[in-house]
């Protein structure tokens, strides 16, 4: 098995209220001490709890580190021109040393980011296509051109450019049969959430699928997930706390299976085998989503690393 990397979702700790500044600056400065491979941020136009833009989050946590990986978790590609996109991560991927990995989605959980930005919704699938092969032509070598569906430049200079050759690698999220496509046939890699070790294992099978269609392959394709943590000393009340804390935090009822067979919460030997169940599927990044919030979010980032990180690596 290659190595296993492990993040932090690093504005979590946002369900609650907006926190003082200075959490986010102590959350990213922990992530780094204790040994973490990357911090991620995502990003909504409007949701039921504050969040902030993405590329404010990790340019805020890039400032505040030197080694971690800033990882995007998820831009929401359809509501932003790609050029935009494109210059706001070459400039991160600069000004960091080549630290990004930009995570893609298509937004799926509700309208008002599309009435927001004022993109219907039906264009998503064959926007986020578009956008991510814009972004392919601006990473590359300037001047830039690209004619497409919704997207068309001609002679763009992106400078200065990203650090990493050719951008920053690009996960593209989703469980859907367009989203996994999509990473296939376009993708640096796979960051889908919510999602059993099964389906994922199923899911890497039919991306190889469509890579090998597309005339690619999967050698350095970055298999990632998105995974709600919690770890108590009582599995039972874990379970239930996360339960609680997901359907304040998204405005649903989350239901005590999805909590059993779709997060790594519980006890920290539950915790550890669930994430070798996921390792076993195809994982090789890991990014934690604490179900906590203020300073338990700190103690649930050195949990998650002490009692279930430390004893995988």
């Amino acid at each position: 098995m290659s190595a296993l990397a492990f993040g932090i979702q690093g504005s979590g700790q946002l369900t609650d209220g907006v926190p003082d500044p200075g959490r986010y600056r102590a959350v990213a400065e922990l992530a780094e001490e204790i040994g973490l491979n990357s911090i991620w941020a995502g990003e909504h136009l409007s949701f039921h709890n504050p969040i902030l833009d993405v590329g404010v989050a990790l340019t805020a946590f890039a400032s505040w580190t030197a080694r971690i990986q800033l990882g995007a978790g998820v831009v929401l590609l359809p509501l932003r021109h790609p050029s935009l996109v494109a210059k706001q991560m070459a400039s991160l991927d600069y000004l960091s040393g080549g630290r990004v990995l930009l995570g893609i989605g298509v937004g799926g959980e509700g309208e008002k980011d599309f009435e927001a930005a004022g993109v219907p919704r039906a264009e998503r699938g064959s926007r986020a296509d578009d956008g991510i092969r814009a972004l392919r032509a601006l990473f590359g070598p300037p001047p830039a051109s690209y004619s497409g569906i919704h997207y068309a430049f001609d002679g763009i200079r992106l400078e200065p450019q990203p650090v990493q050759p050719g951008g920053p690698p690009i996960l593209v999220a989703g469980m859907r049969p367009g989203a996994l496509r999509r990473a296939g046939a376009l993708g640096d890699g796979w960051l889908p959430y919510m999602v059993t070790a099964r389906r994922y294992a199923e899911g890497l099978a039919v991306i190889g699928d469509h890579a090998a269609a597309a005339g690619r392959t999967l050698d350095s394709f970055l298999a990632a997930i998105v995974l709600f943590a919690l770890v108590r000393d009582d599995g039972d009340a874990a379970r239930e706390e996360a339960r609680e804390h997901l359907s304040r935090r998204y405005g649903m009822t989350f239901e005590p299976y999805q909590i059993e067979k779709l997060c790594v919460v519980g006890t920290p030997e539950e915790c550890r085998a669930r994430v070798l169940e996921y390792a076993a599927a195809g994982v090789r990044h890991f990014s934690f989503n604490p179900c906590a919030a203020g300073d338990d979010f700190l103690d649930q980032c050195r949990r998650l690393h002490d009692d279930v990180v430390a004893h995988i690596r």
